[in-house]
């Protein structure tokens, strides 16, 4: 089970554990069919092994025709070298895949291993329960960036709703307390960028109330929350700070030691001193409410709040930040 922020640590871990899943699939179509949910597999019959391999060669993969796969457990293993290694033989010079964006890829859901007979089982010490986590004011002022700052014409991927929140904080600047009220469809905040601090004040909203705080948006909603760290006891808790470190502990836990770790994984590229420079000028009372809604983020994965802000005093005497 993996818990999945933040984003460079989904990225890499989900193409993992895709081939992990995909992997326990061909070897149980080969070895022990028994094992394998025969009523969820009828969507095999219906798969066209040829519309698969097109799409991945529309992707810039090199299927020669001499090598084409022609039953599902020969098209899996080199679907597992792809995956791995960006090519169906772990030799060619293919730009790295993104899986998640091959139609195909939703289809391996319909291809269920009889694993679980108790739900239960997930809390055993035999399952594996995994989280990444990073810096809670990192990981905002990335978002801010991401998902804010960045307009939609610059995206590579449309995100509407990020866009059309972007509105919404710029609204509330002009109209203020009716900043729900409709604009006109050319009007400038559809081209304007709100502040670091303007989104702050709009994201703490109402996070006195526990109700608001379970429905934030899950990009900056607190790990306690989103991930219910308290309720599933991860027993592989990773950090970004120490991805890479992390990242091959699990892969030798998975017995996965020589994956391609130098695959790219999303990073922004800013640095850390980069996101510092967000929380500058931010005003004290604000730096006050984020240390009371991420108080529990850095009591359970130890991080600390001077890391990002330089004011002793401020963070001494901070009435919410609880002893």
């Amino acid at each position: 089970m993996y818990c999945p922020v933040p984003k460079v640590a989904t990225k890499t871990l989900l193409t993992v554990m895709l081939y992990m899943h995909v992997r326990d699939i061909s070897e149980h179509l080969e070895n022990n069919w028994t094992n394998v949910d025969v009523a969820r597999a009828r969507m095999e019959q219906m798969i066209d092994i040829s519309t698969f391999i097109e799409e991945l060669r529309q992707n810039a993969i090199t299927i020669p025709k001499t090598e084409e796969p022609k039953s599902l457990a020969a098209f899996l293993r080199i679907y597992l070298n792809i995956i791995r290694f960006g090519s169906i033989n772990g030799t060619s010079s293919s730009p790295p895949l993104n899986p998640w964006r091959l139609r195909f890829t939703y289809a391996f859901p319909y291809l269920r291993l009889h694993n679980l007979s108790n739900l239960s089982q997930i809390f055993s010490p035999s399952f594996t329960r995994i989280i990444f986590v990073r810096h809670p004011f990192e990981r905002l002022a990335s978002a801010y960036k991401e998902r804010i700052a960045t307009l939609a014409r610059d995206r590579i991927q449309s995100e509407p709703d990020y866009d059309a929140m972007r509105e919404m904080i710029c609204r509330r600047r002009k109209l203020g307390r009716n900043f729900r009220q409709p604009l006109e469809k050319r009007d400038e905040c559809k081209e304007t960028i709100p502040s670091f601090e303007e989104f702050i004040r709009y994201i703490l909203v109402n996070t006195n109330k526990p109700a608001v705080v379970a429905n934030m948006e899950y990009h900056w909603q607190p790990y306690s929350l989103l991930c219910q760290v308290c309720k599933f006891k991860y027993n592989f808790i990773g950090k970004y700070e120490m991805f890479n470190d992390h990242f091959i502990y699990f892969l030798k836990r998975f017995n996965l030691s020589d994956w391609n770790i130098q695959k790219p994984n999303g990073a922004s590229g800013l640095t850390k001193s980069d996101y510092q420079k967000f929380y500058f000028t931010l005003p004290d009372e604000l730096i006050c409410q984020l240390i009371r809604l991420y108080d529990e983020d850095f009591r359970l994965f130890n991080y600390r709040v001077d890391d990002y802000i330089n004011r002793t005093t401020l963070i001494q005497n901070c009435k919410w930040l609880r002893t």
